[in-house]
């Protein structure tokens, strides 16, 4: 996360200041961490039987937060780190770039709202507090990489070698 979004922002680009923006994702996990609901005590998990039942109650916030937090995260930062490694090989256009961004999307959206509804199955408040800034990290780092590919494309892209997509990167 921000690995491969935020030094061609703050190298090419005007955008962000990096001391404001490093204040900016503080300021989001201290405001995240005092927010954060309380600790649901009571609360016991189920054994589930297969995949569909573990991710039904991830969305409907009743399996534990670790479990809805975890999984994906590790998946989508993979996936991230996959398509930036295909990039910097230039073996991927832009298309195919953004293509696996569309694809992630409703996936993030299932995650981040199932993160939220089950940040107070867990044992600490600290832990929802920390797995609901990861979760908007996550988003701004996703928004971060669209905007490159939309407004910046030639920081990623080798425009050079594409074309069949030169209207892309211009």
């Amino acid at each position: 996360m921000f690995i491969f979004s935020l030094p061609p922002v703050f190298a090419f680009t005007d955008l962000l200041i990096a001391e404001y923006f490093i204040a900016l994702l503080v300021l989001i996990f201290i405001l995240m961490n005092y927010s954060v609901p309380a600790i649901d005590s009571a609360w016991v998990e189920h054994k589930k039987k297969n995949s569909y039942e573990l991710l039904k109650s991830c969305w409907e916030g009743q399996a534990s937060l670790w479990k809805a937090f975890w999984p994906f995260f590790i998946f989508a930062n993979l996936a991230f780190v996959y398509i930036d490694y295909r990039i910097d090989n230039v073996s991927y256009t832009i298309s195919s770039w953004r293509t696996v961004h569309v694809m992630m999307f409703f996936p993030c959206v299932w995650w981040i709202t199932a993160v939220w509804k089950c940040s107070v199955n867990t044992s600490h408040r600290y832990f929802s507090g920390c797995a609901r800034s990861l979760t908007l990290f996550f988003m701004i780092d996703f928004c971060l990489r669209l905007l490159l590919s939309y407004q910046y494309p030639q920081i990623l892209f080798d425009c050079r070698l594409l074309l069949l997509e030169l209207g892309d990167c211009y």
